[in-house]
């Protein structure tokens, strides 16, 4: 069972706040039951361990000053690299300690409209979001979720596409079919991608209120993921000749806690500010949907593959044969391969851990806080 808490996802880049909710001051963030202080340091965002090494004070109560990020407790200042810059109850000009040092997570980055931390080195890259550089696309931020519910099992959901008919009735569901054809799941790098022709409800087509196509229409959807928890979803509707992404990423704070952030893109908008406010409401419902059964389960986490070699048969629509309690079929090839790959994560995160010196001794080599994948 892959929790929220789970060591081995320390090994991934996690999205930590949106890139506007960072401004002048630090702010303060959980990420795997951790407190953590993000901040900007001459414009470059940095995270810490919120604590000062000296009185174990919240380093997110202070403030930024340029370079340094300033004690609100007493006054020491760390840079970037976590170095103590000054102690100010030693007097000008007297060196820190050579324990005063802050501890930086391994790397912090900004890319997509998000702060993302990586509390140690990750085993997998930022995932690409093209659509965020392309013109013809306008972009909105939905409102940011949190959540009881853990990222494994949101992440599976976000991947699954058999619930839409009944847990989406009243809005993307409607009239689409409760058969899911079969589709192929890919490796991408340390991810996978996912492929799916359906005929589904497509209501916000200005074309069906017109008359000039009919509601249920043709759809391919490609799902991206990279682990831990970062997901794109590609949906392409040819009929109507548009195509709509949605950028789905989660923040495990704590057990029991996590944080969801969706950003949608379109390119049938033009920029009409309105439609996009429209658009975002519908998909705002959509998650709503989705959180409120998600909440319900009673899990503390994904179940993972008890033997990754295992292999879900894929064809028949009979058992996966995953040999844990859940019973899958073949339109769970995605969940399947969500499993997989965390599992996998799990076993190198653990295999690191073993191999590791004794405590006190480095064993990897540590990217500069604020570092860009």
């Amino acid at each position: 069972m892959l929790t929220n808490t789970d060591p081995s996802l320390r090994r991934g880049w996690h999205p930590v706040a949106l890139s506007s909710e960072v401004g002048d001051e630090p702010v303060p963030i959980r990420l795997l039951g951790e407190p953590w202080a993000i901040a900007r340091l001459d414009d470059r965002v940095v995270a810490f361990a919120d604590r000062c090494p000296h009185r174990l004070a919240p380093l997110s109560a202070g403030r930024v000053d340029g370079p340094e990020l300033v004690c609100g407790y007493h006054g020491w200042r760390f840079v970037a690299s976590g170095e103590c810059a000054a102690v100010p109850a030693l007097g000008p000009g007297v060196p820190a300690p050579k324990r005063a040092r802050a501890t930086p997570a391994w790397g912090a980055a900004e890319r997509h409209g998000l702060v993302w931390l990586a509390p140690e080195e990750p085993f997998a890259d930022i995932i690409d979001l093209p659509e965020a550089d392309d013109h013809a696309f306008d972009s909105v931020w939905l409102e940011v979720v949190q959540t009881s519910s853990c990222a494994g099992l949101l992440a599976d959901n976000f991947l699954d596409t058999a619930h839409l008919p009944f847990v989406h009735a009243d809005t993307i569901g409607a009239g689409e079919e409760t058969a899911v054809p079969p589709y192929k799941v890919t490796p991408d790098g340390n991810g996978f991608r996912a492929h799916l022709n359906q005929t589904v409800a497509n209501p916000e087509d200005p074309g069906v209120a017109a008359g000039l196509r009919p509601l249920i229409q043709r759809r391919r959807s490609t799902y991206v993921y990279s682990p831990p928890f970062q997901l794109r979803l590609v949906l392409e509707y040819p009929d109507a000749g548009v195509t709509n992404t949605i950028f789905f990423c989660l923040q495990p704070e704590d057990t029991g806690s996590t944080r969801v952030y969706t950003r949608l893109l379109r390119d049938d908008l033009g920029g009409d500010q309105e439609r996009l406010a429209d658009a975002a409401r519908f998909e705002q419902a959509i998650l709503a949907e989705d959180i409120a059964l998600q909440e319900r389960f009673r899990l503390d986490g994904l179940p993972l593959m008890p033997d990754r070699h295992d292999r879900h048969d894929g064809g028949d629509g009979g058992d996966g044969g995953d040999g844990g309690e859940e019973v899958s079929i073949r339109a769970d090839a995605a969940g399947l391969a969500l499993r997989r790959v965390l599992t996998m994560l799990a076993e190198r995160a653990r295999r690191g851990a073993a191999s590791r010196p004794a405590a006190g001794m480095r064993y990897a080599r540590r990217a500069p806080t604020g570092s860009r994948p």
